[in-house]
């Protein structure tokens, strides 16, 4: 039975597209000459403010820039130039990005109808959050408890001090008990250090980075493909579930306090020829919608068709690869039937198994010559009888064989 939720804030509960923080540490940086890329800074978001200033400042590259700009100060004395410039800024751009995310004021009368309690950890100081407890409490949003590392010497993400507080505080035992939400790694880590139920959320939270109004002008394409890398980027991170938004947590706790799978069962592992089981990468980029004339699907056929010449060592000027959907068998035939003349030559076939049989049936209806070089199909076929064989029949130009027999499981 879920007993509480602990909330991160930018990204998770509050700020769309966890925009303050970077905002703010671009700007921190800059009043000192310093660019820092907006991917850089988002890699580590979620850390303690001060540690986040630290690791940026770890860089050998943003330390050249330091030396340059400001020969006569130390690395030390940045890290603690930049942070206090960044308090200053957070302050002033934390007014304007406090605007609760969709589906939070659901979520709370869900909890307190339910009786959950509910806290906050952040990577913000009691300083920084104090401007935006209030705006947030103006919108119906109130945690029992908000923990900064002010409040565990120091400690903040990825360690679980924090959160392990929280949880005190709220006197609640037992952290399979408690949802840990976030939209960062180190929220997951931090969650997964504590022992608690981890929840990625990644519609408008830092992995995607964008504002609501930059995402909802997106393609759907666009925006499925920029959330199944967030997903990856959270499951990959060890999160026990991942959640488009705050109100699909509702239908999450109430399968998790059923015991109900909130996913769906695995598919079973499938045997049958093809093969046909796909992992889970390969069925979330499948979920993409493309549209064969978007130029970067031409694009992507195009580099394909290319590398297939390539691979059968053949120059454009002479030949073209022409894309076909179908079968494995379909692909034999079609290769078969274009790549062998009917009149002037001899197709050898070393056959193994039930396709190495098929293309023999294929050289037949097309009226194809062929001779036939049999191997039992647990029998790997082996390099100097095909060579003996091909000796022995100099009129064969072309070969044929089954790189990995099917039918051999």
């Amino acid at each position: 039975m879920i007993k509480a939720i602990v909330f991160d804030w930018a990204g998770t509960t509050v700020d769309y597209g966890s925009q303050a923080p970077i905002i703010a540490f671009q700007q921190a940086f800059e009043s000192f000459g310093i660019t820092v890329p907006t991917a850089e800074i988002r890699a580590d978001l979620g850390l303690d403010k001060l540690d986040h200033v630290k690791k940026i400042m770890a860089k050998p590259d943003v330390q050249d820039k330091w030396r340059e700009k400001h020969p006569n100060d130390s690395i030390s004395q940045a890290v603690d130039q930049i942070y206090r410039r960044f308090q200053t800024e957070i302050v002033q751009v934390l007014a304007k990005t406090s605007q609760l995310k969709s589906g939070l004021v659901e979520l709370v009368a869900y909890c307190q109808q339910r009786g959950i309690k509910y806290a906050s950890t952040t990577g913000y100081t009691s300083e920084m959050l104090g401007h935006v407890i209030p705006l947030a409490a103006k919108q119906g949003y109130t945690p029992e408890i908000n923990v900064t590392s002010d409040l565990t010497n120091g400690i903040g993400r990825p360690n679980p001090d924090m959160l392990l507080y929280a949880m005190d505080k709220m006197g609640v035992e037992g952290p399979h008990s408690v949802i840990k939400v976030g939209d960062t790694v180190n929220d997951i880590l931090e969650g997964k250090a504590a022992h608690a139920i981890t929840v990625g959320v990644v519609e408008g939270g830092n992995l995607i980075g964008l504002t609501e109004d930059e995402y909802n002008s997106l393609s759907i394409a666009k925006q499925n493909s920029l959330k199944n890398r967030a997903i990856t980027i959270l499951e990959n991170a060890g999160a026990d579930y991942v959640i488009d938004n705050l109100q699909d947590l509702i239908n999450l706790i109430s399968a998790i306090d059923t015991d109900q799978k909130y996913e769906p069962q695995p598919a079973p592992i499938l045997l049958t020829p093809g093969p046909l089981t796909t992992s889970p990468v390969v069925k979330k980029q499948m979920l993409v919608d493309h549209g064969t004339w978007d130029d970067e699907y031409k694009a992507d056929t195009q580099a394909v068709r290319q590398a297939l010449l390539k691979l059968a060592n053949v120059s454009s000027a002479n030949y073209t690869a022409v894309l076909m959907q179908g079968s494995g068998t379909f692909a034999v035939e079609s290769t078969i039937g274009t790549a062998v003349p009917k009149q002037s030559a001899v197709l050898m076939i070393a056959i193994n198994g039930a396709y190495g049989q098929r293309m023999a049936q294929i050289a037949d209806y097309l009226d194809i010559k062929h001779v036939d070089l049999n191997f039992r199909e647990d029998e790997i076929t082996d390099w100097h009888q095909i060579k003996r064989a091909l000796d022995a029949h100099p009129e064969v130009p072309y070969f044929a064989i089954v790189h990995c027999e099917t039918t051999t499981g």
